[in-house]
């Protein structure tokens, strides 16, 4: 793949560098032979016959669904400790209407204490869990819907915006696009940001026709505030901007932009007040609709470039995460993106260069073009701001970033056709192989980040239906616990000491804890998960022992 990617980003550079230039050129300058080498020509510069334009839509659309569906629930294997957080918060929350802890729909979840979790996944789980039970499924389904709501209002956007050819070349890439693919099959609070938020701008687009639609996109900017916490310092740069371009270029009225703010106000007001309770250190406040909860032992203001100690200092390495998260697309962790394939491909960002250019000076006029622009610029924003970018901290920036890669692939086709066949071939190879390698030695590796043969041992313990469970300490005491609530699907209440099972209380009957600490009773109805290297601690004789990897469930016998 290295000789691969070494050719395809060579043949880039020379396509995308002479397609500067003749977007360049002045025309008037032109010889007759240039002029017929020169077929840009925005809306037009890709002929394609009606049929032969829905069977590339058609087929770009299956190949989308089916790459993010195929295995979906057991590919990734396992939980992610932050997807078993959100499940866990969401059956509470349809059970009883609170988080795991008992408090009372929460605009923003307390999860691990001293870092806390955005709300909108939890909630967006809840009707799923009530409909159809718990299971990686139906827990990974909000997920996946939005991801593909997200590439829907993407092509419809850009259809509308410039024009349906550039929406086929943008959705087609955008249907094998590594980053995509991998955050639509597993569940993260903030992944669901760049979603919602490629969502509102469609609609902002439309509410530029029909106002009805830009006081929804409000609807959708606000919802964007629950998604993820960096939001606080990207949504409103991004507003601000689309709102004084659209007033300065008479698009809309200040009675507009006024009730647009109010909507968005009205929406996102809870959790900008949430913020604005910890910032200045307030009290929880309790309203008949919902709780703004403070969280004394947060640390989160620690990920943000103004709270740094040397600012100077952090604002250069955050440009420098961004650019190894973006531009050079350097290994990320992971569950972000695939050795040897990056988030885009690692041979596109050429044509993402050449995509801005083309936006310089061919697009800037076009209302559309601008939101994509500010989009970007919101992304490049959040990886100054906040410290130490990884791909899924700064996610916002890559719907621009796949959009600037779909009008620069528009416009090496316009300038030359033949490409088109080329470019086709490249990219359906590198997905190839990249669904090839996701799919098989990706896939076996990720287990052990989703703790894969931990939760099985968990699933095993808990079908023994013991009166005790001995759980060894997995990573840490955190998140061993929010496994152990998941796999062992334990109730809220019961957590939370309120409610009587008949039994001992969960404090009492889940001990986390390493077994040099724990004396094994064979005479006792008791369950144990241990490590491999705790064994050591019983007479194997006396017990029922299964294996899953590294970890073993040991039962009396």
């Amino acid at each position: 793949m290295k000789i691969i990617n070494n050719l395809f980003l060579l043949l880039a550079v020379i396509l995308c560098l002479i397609c500067v230039f003749f977007l360049f050129a002045r025309r008037e300058e032109e010889g007759e032979e240039v002029k017929k080498i020169y077929k840009l020509a925005a809306g037009n510069g890709m002929s394609v016959s009606r049929r032969t334009y829905m069977l590339f839509l058609v087929a770009s659309a299956l190949i989308a669904f089916a790459v993010r569906a195929w295995q979906f629930g057991s590919v990734p294997g396992g939980f992610n400790q932050d997807g078993a957080m959100a499940a866990v918060d969401a059956k509470a929350l349809a059970s009883y209407g609170t988080d795991r802890y008992g408090m009372r729909l929460p605009v923003h979840l307390e999860a691990w204490g001293y870092g806390q979790m955005s709300a909108m996944l939890s909630y967006l789980i809840v009707p799923f869990i009530k409909l159809s039970g718990f299971s990686p499924v139906v827990l990974r389904l909000p997920q996946l819907l939005v991801s593909l709501a997200g590439l829907i209002c993407l092509y419809l956007f850009i259809s509308d915006a410039f024009n349906k050819n550039m929406a086929l070349v943008v959705l087609m890439f955008a249907a094998i696009n590594p980053w995509h693919i991998l955050q639509s099959r597993w569940i993260l609070d903030c992944n669901l940001y760049p979603h919602f938020f490629i969502i509102g701008i469609y609609f902002l687009y439309k509410g530029l026709g029909k106002r009805l639609y830009l006081f929804l996109s409000m609807v959708f900017f606000g919802l964007c505030m629950y998604c993820y916490g960096v939001s606080i310092y990207t949504m409103p740069v991004f507003l601000l901007m689309a709102c004084i371009y659209l007033i300065l270029a008479k698009k809309i009225k200040i009675v507009d932009a006024l009730v647009c703010a109010l909507v968005y106000l009205l929406v996102a007001g809870p959790f900008i007040l949430v913020m604005m309770i910890n910032f200045f250190q307030w009290d929880t406040i309790e309203t008949p609709l919902f709780t703004l909860p403070y969280f004394p032992d947060s640390v989160r203001s620690n990920d943000i470039l103004f709270f740094s100690e040397n600012i100077a200092s952090q604002l250069v390495q955050n440009f420098k995460s961004l650019m190894n998260v973006t531009l050079l697309q350097s290994k990320d962790l992971p569950w972000n993106d695939v050795q040897d394939f990056g988030t885009m491909y690692l041979f596109s960002m050429p044509f993402a260069l050449l995509g801005i250019a083309a936006f310089f000076k061919r697009y800037r006029n076009k209302p559309g073009a601008v939101f994509a622009f500010f989009f970007l610029m919101a992304g490049i924003l959040c990886g100054l701001l906040t410290n130490g970018v990884n791909v899924n901290r700064i996610n916002i920036i890559y719907y621009p970033i796949i959009i600037f890669i779909g009008i620069g692939l528009y416009e090496a086709i316009c300038c030359f056709g033949i490409s088109k066949w080329c470019m086709l071939a490249g990219y359906m190879l590198a997905f190839g192989l990249f669904a090839n390698v996701y799919f098989t030695s990706y896939a076996a590796e990720i287990k052990g980040y989703f703790h894969y043969d931990f939760g099985n041992a968990l699933e095993s313990a808990a079908a023994a239906d013991a009166d005790k469970y001995y759980i060894t300490i997995y990573n840490s005491v955190d998140v061993t616990e929010i496994l152990l609530l998941f796999h062992h699907n334990i109730d809220a209440e019961y957590f939370q000491g309120k409610k009587d099972t008949g039994g001992l209380p969960f404090k009492d009957k889940y001990i986390i804890s390493n077994m040099q600490y724990i004396t094994a009773d064979p005479s006792e109805n008791a369950a144990y998960v241990v490590s491999a290297e705790e064994l050591a601690y019983f007479n194997i004789e006396l017990y029922n022992v299964q294996q899953f990897g590294y970890y073993y469930t040991l039962i009396p016998k």
